[in-house]
């Protein structure tokens, strides 16, 4: 009973699309977050304004600060989601110097690691296979 409660509901109540298609002025974004802010309060969950954003895909200008229920929501061009760089342009060659760069800084953070004598040739490679693979 209490899982058709909550379908229909959902049914009901979360038509919220955030895709470029749907959204195309920043009082629809306004209206599709407080949209979903409504809906999930419902549930019991709160939305974090202050660590809400939106973002534009494509090639359109990026959208201003929006204000959603007296709420503030900036306008990023880029943010890290998953461990994975969005960026507004579509292309990910910036995620892939991120992550370059990242693994250049773990793997010069084991400097003292490949240097040490004490530790065998097989352990060394063993190591570095664990970080690579």
């Amino acid at each position: 009973m209490m899982m058709m409660m909550m379908t229909n509901l959902l049914q009901n109540r979360l038509p919220v699309h955030l895709n470029r298609r749907d959204v195309d002025s920043s009082s629809h974004a306004s209206s599709c977050l407080s949209s979903f802010n409504e809906t999930t309060s419902v549930f019991g969950l709160h939305t974090s304004w202050s660590r809400t954003k939106i973002q534009n895909l494509g090639s359109s200008p990026e959208p201003s600060r929006i204000t959603v229920d007296g709420n503030p929501v900036d306008a990023v061009s880029t943010f890290v989601y998953l461990g994975s760089l969005q960026s507004s342009d579509g292309y990910c060659t910036t995620d892939i110097r991120r992550r370059i760069s990242l693994a250049a800084l773990v793997m010069s953070s084991l400097d003292s690691i490949w240097k040490d004598r004490r530790l065998s040739t097989l352990i060394k490679i063993r190591t570095h296979l664990t970080l690579v693979q």
